[in-house]
């Protein structure tokens, strides 16, 4: 179900009516992908604050840095599942009815229980678990791209900009 949105006008149609705007095949597994958000790549940010950084790297000493830090790197299943869920998709309620017991079995009764299923989990431990660490890699930076990074960018660059410009109210004064 690949969409091809041309228009500005239906890539805006799109994310109003969080339309799915295609899929993404990884390791033989196809998943819907969301429309591109500014909550989506907000979400991104806050998790990749979550990695470790490195003070120095010195490439010589790649795997020694891999073994001890790649425990820390479980948020890479987070990322690329909220990239490919999408902010609004990231937990879905499901109902189903589960049968209760009362007095020693033999009152039965039927009630309806309504379940937060936390998608983004489970997207990301199936990511971690099946996929290899250059189709992850892949992924991510594909998602980034669609998700329009470089217009976030451009726009909190341009409100910088206006904010540094702008004059203090002690320059207003004096």
């Amino acid at each position: 179900m690949e969409n091809n949105f041309t228009t500005i006008e239906s890539k805006v149609a799109a994310a109003i009516l969080e339309r799915k705007v295609g899929s993404i095949e990884i390791e033989g597994v196809t998943y819907e992908i969301a429309p591109p958000s500014l909550a989506t790549l907000i979400l991104v940010s806050e998790t990749i604050s979550t990695l470790p950084t490195f003070d120095k790297l010195d490439k010589s000493q790649w795997l020694d840095i891999v073994a001890h830090y790649a425990k820390d790197y479980k948020p890479l299943g987070d990322i690329a599942a909220i990239l490919i869920l999408g902010a609004k998709n990231l937990t879905e309620k499901r109902e189903r009815i589960i049968e209760k017991r009362r007095f020693f079995g033999l009152l039965k009764r039927r009630v309806k229980v309504v379940e937060t299923i936390d998608r983004k989990a489970e997207l990301a431990n199936a990511l971690l678990l099946n996929v290899r660490p250059s189709v992850l890699n892949d992924t991510i930076i594909e998602r980034l791209k669609q998700n329009e990074a470089a217009s976030f960018f451009a726009t909190i660059t341009s409100l910088s900009a206006v904010n540094i410009l702008k004059p203090t109210k002690a320059e207003v004064i004096n």
